[in-house]
């Protein structure tokens, strides 16, 4: 299966888990920010400072500007950094969800 046709519930993570994840991003500081972006790095360097900006900030695809991607594949590889910056987390012993 591809990134792009691959989704949170194929992680193992539910839609509240997944908004768990989203909520706590928004509102990471320091190191918990510097492990979305390590995150985003894992999955896909190119784009990871995009990646590290929709989840930090919640700005969309559209808005960032010339993303090297369709929507589609973005959306895959936004969804692949939340389980691995869940994982990182529960690593760290910081379990989320």
């Amino acid at each position: 299966m591809s990134i792009r046709e691959t989704y949170l519930k194929d992680y193992g993570l539910n839609e509240t888990d997944a908004n768990k994840i989203l909520s706590y991003c928004r509102s990471a500081t320091g190191y918990d920010q510097q492990l979305i972006l390590q995150a985003a790095q894992e999955v896909y360097p190119e784009i990871a400072p995009y990646l590290f900006l929709n989840l930090t900030t919640g700005l969309g695809y559209d808005r960032m500007g010339n993303i090297p991607m369709q929507r589609k594949d973005f959306q895959g590889y936004r969804r692949k950094t939340i389980e691995t910056y869940n994982r990182y987390m529960i690593l760290n012993g910081k379990r989320i969800v």
